[in-house]
């Protein structure tokens, strides 16, 4: 299982900075959603563990939003959210 710690983000850059450290991302990786699902679904037995949630809601709502309904949408990667 990898952590992301996600207290004390200001942005989804941020964010995709964080998860480049845990997970390697292609080249090509787009640094939306989307690209973000494609590459988890190749990871198949993947377990993700997102720290400080609540403090990243508060800060970006939207994109949270958007990450834990992209999380509830894989199939062959088990993500939670602390």
């Amino acid at each position: 299982m990898i952590t992301i710690d996600l207290r004390d983000l200001d942005s989804a850059d941020e964010f995709y900075k964080r998860l480049g450290e845990q997970i390697e991302l292609p080249d090509y990786f787009g640094y939306n959603l989307d690209a973000l699902h494609d590459v988890l679904e190749e990871k198949s037995g993947l377990e993700i563990r997102f720290t400080g949630s609540d403090d990243a809601s508060a800060i970006m709502p939207r994109f949270m939003r958007g990450l834990k309904r992209m999380c509830a949408e894989l199939t062959d990667v088990k993500a939670e959210f602390e």
